[in-house]
């Protein structure tokens, strides 16, 4: 962009410098507007010889037009030269050099660092000219000529000046809005990816750690009791089932396929015997106190993830090992309400090795409870065990009678 305005303005100074020369050596052409355009000071009885004259004008007249060619970058630099040689040489000026003087005029309001500064430089130009010189272009009373021709020029440069201030504003503008929305995206594709995680993580990890101990417990009785291997085979199966079920609902906007169902609800408190039945079918000893309590969408699957992976945890750590399930709304001190869910264990029996993890689970249930206005709190138990406690406000919420599950 610099490059091709810098080439432009080469050969805009080019072409004033070589009009401004023809008509200089040109005596046969009259000065612009029939007579010295900046002035008629030259008086006719000066011992002046034709050849000097001529020379005098010629570099005077390429003084006012070479500078054209630093007008966008030294707007400032290239009007006082201008207006230097105008001032210094007695000189003719013709129309390629008014028309430069014009250029630098403009620019300097357009380009200088500052209109208000810039107006006053081109008024002092504008001044002096007038003093030094006695006969401008146009032919007005006294010094006006020179004000008529700079003040329109100024005001035309101001008006472009602040045409092109707003349209930078508003490109200013327009590119912080789209970086705003670019980082708006980029941080709910974020997110997504970070439901998407916690969602697999959830799913995936119940699921497997259940079909890995009905596996494990089918293959110790699959000689002495064949048909107990069987039902676990069968418990293992309707794991998978389940598993690619959710697996494709929470997938399925990504590639439907023609038997899914993407209107299927998401899991929540009302499979709670389901997920209940799947855990002891694995072995896991397990009572529930549940006060049913109606809950919007969110807390209803957080509070199912939540049950999902403190049971799967145990299931991997403490195989065997007797649990507690608490589910109940309970009043705070401030007197809000909030859903509490508690899964405490006793520890594993004596022979069992807990399986390994990285403990992300739980930091990804604590964000998502986070999302949700939620807590968790989670830690090993005096006496060997560990416990989960979820809490989650329920802003509106209706409660039923206990029950035991």
């Amino acid at each position: 962009m610099v490059g091709r305005e810098l080439r432009a303005d080469g050969a805009l100074a080019a072409a004033l410098a070589f009009a401004a020369a023809w008509l200089t050596v040109d005596r046969s052409a009259m000065p612009f507007g029939g007579a010295d355009v900046a002035h008629a000071d030259r008086a006719a009885n000066l011992p002046v010889g034709p050849d000097e004259a001529i020379a005098t004008d010629l570099v005077a007249n390429l003084l006012m037009t070479l500078p054209v060619l630093g007008r966008r970058r030294f707007p400032l630099l290239c009007l006082a030269v201008q207006f230097g040689a105008l001032l210094a040489f007695d000189a003719s000026v013709n129309a390629a050099s008014l028309l430069a003087l014009l250029i630098g005029a403009y620019s300097l309001i357009v380009y200088g660092a500052s209109v208000v500064v810039s107006a006053g430089i081109l008024l002092v130009a504008a001044t002096g000219t007038a003093v030094v010189k006695t006969d401008t272009w146009p032919s007005l009373p006294d010094w006006a000529g020179v004000f008529a021709i700079m003040l329109p020029v100024a005001a035309s440069g101001w008006a472009i000046r602040a045409a092109r201030s707003r349209a930078e504003a508003w490109r200013q503008r327009a590119e912080a809005l789209q970086r705003e929305q670019d980082a708006a995206t980029q941080l709910a594709v974020a997110e997504e990816r970070a439901r998407i995680a916690r969602e697999l993580h959830d799913v995936v990890s119940h699921h497997v750690s259940v079909m890995t101990i009905q596996a494990g417990a089918a293959g110790k009785v699959l000689d002495a009791d064949p048909e107990l291997a069987r039902g676990a085979l069968r418990d293992i199966e309707a794991s998978g089932r389940e598993t690619m079920a959710e697996l494709r609902q929470m997938l399925g906007v990504l590639a439907t396929g023609p038997t899914d169902d993407p209107l299927r609800p998401q899991p929540g408190l009302d499979q709670l015997d389901s997920l209940m039945d799947g855990v002891r079918r694995a072995g896991l000893s397990v009572s529930v106190r549940y006060t049913p309590v109606v809950l919007p969408r969110a807390l209803d699957l957080a509070a199912y993830r939540v049950l999902q992976e403190a049971l799967t945890n145990v299931l991997r750590h403490a195989p065997g090992a007797r649990t507690e399930v608490l589910i109940a709304p309970e009043c705070t001190a401030s007197g809000e309400s909030e859903l509490v869910i508690e899964v405490t264990n006793d520890a594993g029996s004596p022979g069992t090795s807990p399986g390994g993890g990285a403990g992300t689970g739980l930091l990804g249930l604590a964000e998502r409870l986070r999302v949700i206005g939620g807590t968790l709190e989670h830690g090993r138990r005096l006496g060997g065990g560990y416990r989960v406690r979820a809490r989650m406000p329920l802003d509106a919420a209706s409660t039923g009678a206990g029950a035991a599950r």
